[in-house]
């Protein structure tokens, strides 16, 4: 059979290979803590799973559901942007619902036509997912550097004017996986200006905004008077829904939002009804984000304390659930990946995500408290 490139590629994921080594080692007998991905271990909100069993306990079937969100859960998004950023959206024209920002991150490239040969821009260190979705679409695409010296943020100012105008959609991931950057808000107003004067959209995946330890980061669901953004929010980490799959995209461009639509209802990929039960409940409360957020604040003091006692220098780590780090006698990400493992410790090498990471590791910390502390007490045990 001819298979895409894509395919024949053979390209695995790099979060798989990870797994696969944790998996080995438990095979072994190993005692094994894995760091690697970044899916919560704690309760999910309360609130979600009380609403699934409520609607199946009232409703004796399920149907086929509306592949671009039910009303109710539209409205519910619409409501919580509302008292969140003061933005007024039509939940009819200017939200639909996703199966976790992961599948519509994938598919959104589908609504563009690339036979002019435009590009999407990412950045050098990024979610796999980006340029996975290019090349599995044959799309040309451009990796932007991430160094430390800029933050690991593009640095705008190095795109000429043709340039920009080559670009069609612009990757923003604040704050960012895996690294925990996060934009200011003067670098998105830069950002905006060019996406309206180049006329491309910026594609602002904000999966991990509401896990913030300091200012409130700035979201493009801010900048009220542009049809050049599309915002992706999820559940899987503000929730702790990740097995739920769900989360929402808007802009305030409806024919984009009635473009991805449209792409996306052929695939099938309506949520069921009683997964959008739960968003509803997930997106109508606003007191669970804070509290997972002060949680996850506690478990980042445990781990980064140990770091760097260590030696390590942690960059950033005031966003997210993750910590992007380096050493100076471990030059590579390799030796730090293997440097863990003699503790049985399974993290991710920063190079998986891009050439830009290499030197650095990505280690989770969305797991239970005692394992936080076991996993410092055994980085305080590491020899270097």
């Amino acid at each position: 059979m001819n298979f895409s490139k894509y395919v024949k590629s053979k390209k695995l994921y790099s979060l798989a290979v990870c797994k696969h080594k944790a998996n080995e080692l438990k095979a072994q007998g190993r005692d094994i803590i894995s760091l690697y991905i970044g899916d919560p271990k704690e309760d999910t909100f309360e609130g979600s799973p009380k609403a699934v069993i409520s609607y199946l306990e009232n409703n004796s079937r399920v149907n086929y559901p509306l592949s671009r969100g039910q009303g109710n859960l539209l409205s519910a998004v619409a409501d919580w942007a509302k008292r969140t950023y003061e933005i007024d959206l039509d939940p009819k024209t200017q939200i639909i619902s996703c199966n976790g920002t992961k599948e519509a991150v994938f598919h959104l490239p589908l609504v563009f036509d690339w036979s002019d040969g435009s590009e999407i821009f990412f950045g050098s260190i990024a979610y796999p997912v980006y340029k996975a979705s290019a090349e599995a679409f044959g799309i040309n695409y451009r990796e932007l550097p991430l160094k430390a010296e800029n933050n690991f943020l593009p640095d705008l100012d190095s795109l000429s004017p043709s340039d920009w105008d080559k670009c069609r959609m612009f990757w923003l991931n604040s704050p960012h996986n895996p690294t925990s950057a996060i934009a200011s808000r003067q670098y998105i107003e830069k950002l905006l200006a060019l996406a309206e004067k180049h006329d491309f959209l910026i594609c602002s995946d904000e999966c991990y905004l509401e896990i913030a330890y300091g200012e409130k980061v700035t979201s493009l669901l801010e900048f009220h008077n542009s049809k050049n953004w599309i915002v992706l929010r999820s559940l899987s980490k503000r929730s702790r829904m990740t097995g739920y799959r769900s989360g929402a995209v808007i802009s305030l461009n409806k024919e984009l939002i009635a473009a991805f639509a449209f792409i996306r209802a052929p695939a099938g990929l309506g949520s069921p009804v009683f997964v959008q039960e739960a968003a509803i409940a997930a997106w109508s409360d606003d007191e669970h984000p804070n509290v997972f957020r002060d949680d996850y604040k506690q478990k980042r003091d445990i781990i980064k304390a140990a770091l760097e006692a260590k030696g390590f220098y942690v960059f950033g780590g005031e966003a997210t659930f993750y910590l992007w780090f380096s050493h100076e006698k471990l030059p590579s990400s390799k030796a730090i990946f293997e440097k863990f493992l003699e503790k049985d410790l399974v993290i991710t090498p920063g190079d998986a995500f891009g050439d830009d990471g290499k030197g650095y590791a990505r280690l989770v910390y969305c797991v239970g408290e005692e394992l936080c502390k076991q996993t410092a007490s055994r980085i305080m045990e590491l020899e270097i």
